[in-house]
């Protein structure tokens, strides 16, 4: 697997603070296609040394997010209306993941896209689809919302 530059803040890390924390890196993106990568580290880990089921989703619903959000219509971004997650085993501390988002139709409301996450060997670890609504853009040309004020 080629990993980015851990040294090097990651265009991800820059725009989700979630990201960030998880360690999560973008290996590469087209018109319809996203992959991303994660190495299975302490902090992913439930009990038994495995990675908690939820980074796996994460990983999935990102690289299908990321997908869509290149054909995402004029002044809006993609959300994530449903994630449908199947888990085919468990990933282990220390494996390196790579997790790839396809999109599989646009529509102009909506978009849907399928996923997996596989090993750095190819080995199947979690398949998905998710649906994605495009909503208004609050603060076009920001990388992140400001917060809500309490």
């Amino acid at each position: 697997m080629t990993r980015p530059d851990p040294s090097e803040p990651h265009e991800l890390s820059r725009r989700s603070p979630f990201l960030a924390t998880l360690g999560v890196s973008l290996v590469e993106r087209s018109e319809r296609q996203a992959t991303i990568c994660l190495t299975v580290d302490e902090q992913h880990l439930r009990s038994r040394g495995i990675a908690h089921g939820g980074v796996i989703a994460a990983l999935l619903d990102t690289a299908m997010g990321i997908a869509v959000a290149e054909h995402s219509p004029e002044g809006k971004f993609p959300v994530t209306a449903q994630l449908d997650t199947k888990f085919v085993r468990p990933a282990w501390d220390g494996e390196d993941l790579l997790a790839t988002g396809e999109v599989c139709h646009y529509g102009s409301q909506t978009a849907v896209a399928r996923g997996e996450v596989r090993t750095a060997q190819g080995v199947l670890v979690a398949t998905g689809s998710g649906t994605f609504v495009f909503v208004v853009d609050p603060a076009p040309g920001q990388d992140r919302l400001p917060r809500r004020p309490d």
